[in-house]
């Protein structure tokens, strides 16, 4: 049919809100449905960003990174648009590993795994397939999310940060590590060869498979 536009898939849809980076008018948008916070906040905060008021929204994102209890995603969002209002966390914040994520090429497309520090992970299949974790009870599964963000800790202290407003998508082919923190995404790419040869991709990679195969065997019904 003429005109008929396929919808995206859910791993399309989740996408965008796994790295922490998302526009505020989308970050938005996908918690309407959660009243109270810290989706009020964000709002607000974009309320006054509009208006021109950038000091006073910048102390609420300040508010929102330091909360306790809250989504690491959270904290991410609010450190990325405190980076845009031309603030950086603190020296000793700014490198703290807060997410993982890895995306290895399958078919011409990308799967991707990510977890964060909060205990939270998500897999999205290169099919459009997801699985959204956020089951902290299960001992194995966050035993393997903290080994694999110690060993995303170690590639963070070694790189710089991702310093441009928005990072490009993996190539066709390749395959990505990637550390989320306070000061920006840390990531290098290449091969999936060459990253696994590495020493210290090689172990993030190796991590991240850990968990994938956790996550898999007690995901499927």
């Amino acid at each position: 049919m003429r005109g008929f536009r396929k919808p995206p898939s859910a791993a399309a849809t989740l996408r965008q809100f796994v790295y922490g980076d998302a526009p505020a008018e989308a970050w938005i948008a996908q918690g309407i449905g959660d009243a109270g916070e810290p989706w009020t906040s964000f709002e607000r905060a974009q309320q006054l960003a509009r208006a021109n008021k950038a000091g006073d929204a910048a102390a609420i994102w300040q508010q929102i990174a330091a909360a306790e209890g809250l989504e690491s995603r959270h904290a991410l969002q609010a450190w990325h648009f405190l980076r845009q209002a031309g603030q950086t966390p603190p020296a000793d914040h700014g490198k703290l590993a807060l997410g993982a994520v890895a995306e290895m090429p399958v078919n011409g497309a990308h799967d991707l795994l990510a977890a964060y520090r909060d205990g939270s992970a998500r897999y999205l299949n290169y099919s459009g397939k997801v699985v959204v974790w956020e089951d902290r009870s299960v001992a194995p599964i966050q035993d393997a999310i903290d080994k694999w963000l110690t060993v995303a800790q170690a590639i963070a202290k070694v790189i710089g940060p991702w310093d441009q407003p928005q990072f490009p998508p993996v190539p066709a082919g390749q395959a990505r590590v990637m550390v989320l923190t306070p000061s920006g995404p840390h990531f290098g790419q290449g091969p999936a060869a060459a990253l696994q040869a590495d020493p210290m991709a090689g172990a993030f990679l190796g991590a991240a498979t850990s968990l994938f195969q956790l996550i898999v065997s007690r995901s499927i019904t």
